[in-house]
């Protein structure tokens, strides 16, 4: 039982209810949030997590919804959008960014600022908070290459800044262990920008011409295995490219991708995952691992 309507607290944060989900993930899937907030500082995102443990709230983090896949009924408890945190700072030769920030704000913000290392993020979608959960990056580089240090919330409510070397992160996994991103300080190298741009446009090439980003998806849907196999190519060679399940399909131009193609729902995207790792099992022996979230009801 609520001591208080979650409307009134914590005070300047946005609450909506019922919210669909599908509005806030790239796969375009996913019901309606009993709550939905949208903290607008880092201060205000941590009091918030600590009233809904307070109340005994479930609550759960959504960035910008790239890699996440909430169910078609939705979710109870509060989910926790980080959309309204978008600020980046400069700091020397560095750039400090609250969790919201986008990536694709903090590529164009580096790249005006003459900073090198952050082009790799070339048209990856997502924010700073759900970037560094996960590790979003490339196959060899991770965003937390270039991050200086991170201020996170606790899963016991303290407060505390860690360096990339005390958190440990790995290949598309932050090693937050619980832990939620407040901001993030990334050390840079100044570089002539034209150079900087030049770079980030190759980036965007490479991708426009390998990946489906034009259209509603979710980014990869599994993990590259260890070795020189790429997740991508064993679903094709699995005979899976192209597969539909529902509105839900398996990309022609890059399997490891699934796209929305009108009304997909979450269970079709789930239903055509276990098809994939299934069939890629059977054919190479090699299990598959996701870097799409699955979130329960």
């Amino acid at each position: 039982m609520l001591t208080t309507s979650p409307e009134t607290w914590p005070e300047k944060v946005p609450l909506r209810r019922e919210e669909p989900l599908s509005q806030w993930t790239t796969l375009r899937v996913g019901g309606p949030a009993e709550f939905f907030f949208e903290p607008g500082r880092p201060e205000d995102l941590a009091a918030l997590i600590d009233r809904c443990q307070a109340e005994g709230i479930p609550w759960r983090m959504l960035g910008g919804g790239a890699n996440v896949l909430p169910p078609d009924e939705g979710v109870r408890g509060a989910v926790i959008h980080t959309g309204g945190m978008r600020r980046v700072f400069r700091e020397g030769d560095g750039l400090r960014a609250w969790a919201g920030a986008t990536l694709p704000q903090l590529v164009r913000a580096a790249a005006e600022s003459g900073l090198s290392g952050m082009e790799n993020l070339a048209g990856v979608p997502g924010h700073v908070g759900g970037g560094l959960a996960m590790n979003a990056g490339t196959a060899g580089w991770g965003m937390w290459d270039p991050l200086e240090e991170v201020v996170l919330r606790l899963r016991d409510g303290d407060l505390i800044s860690r360096t990339r070397g005390e958190v440990g992160p790995g290949y598309r996994d932050g090693n937050l262990d619980g832990s939620v991103v407040l901001e993030a300080l990334f050390r840079l190298e100044p570089a002539p920008k034209k150079e900087i741009q030049a770079r980030i446009e190759s980036f965007l090439r490479r991708k426009r011409d390998t990946q489906p980003v034009t259209l509603s998806s979710a980014g990869c849907a599994f993990k590259n295995p260890p070795g020189d196999s790429s997740a991508g190519a064993l679903i094709e060679a699995a005979g899976l490219k192209g597969a539909r399940e529902g509105g839900i399909l398996v990309s022609e131009k890059h399997a490891n991708f699934l796209i929305q193609e009108g009304g997909g729902t979450s269970s079709e995207v789930v239903t055509l995952l276990l098809r994939m790792e299934k069939a890629v099992e059977e054919d190479s022996g090699i299990r598959l691992h996701r870097e799409l979230v699955v979130w329960s009801a």
